[in-house]
């Protein structure tokens, strides 16, 4: 099953959020060398995020998708894709 994850995040959080990138930026590297992230997209104001990510289930994606560092300040949105 694949799926695009848009993630919003707020503004409001950018300070807190600053120095979880780091460890953010690891975990999506492992993600992706596992073929469980295909790809990271970001918005230019960095507000808005999209994983395009394959798992065998949204509940599988949804637990990998809560150990991001960055987790606690996402606003996640699901959508299945074709293929």
């Amino acid at each position: 099953m694949r799926m695009m994850i848009t993630i919003q995040f707020d503004p409001q959080h950018f300070e807190a959020m600053s120095a979880l990138i780091p460890k953010e930026q690891e975990h999506i590297k492992a993600l992706m060398s596992k073929g469980i992230v295909e790809a990271i997209y970001i918005s230019s104001d960095r507000t808005t995020v999209w994983l395009p990510m394959k798992g065998e289930s949204r509940e599988q994606l949804e637990q990998e998708l809560s150990t991001f560092p960055l987790y606690p300040y996402m606003k996640p949105q699901f959508i299945h894709l074709q293929g």
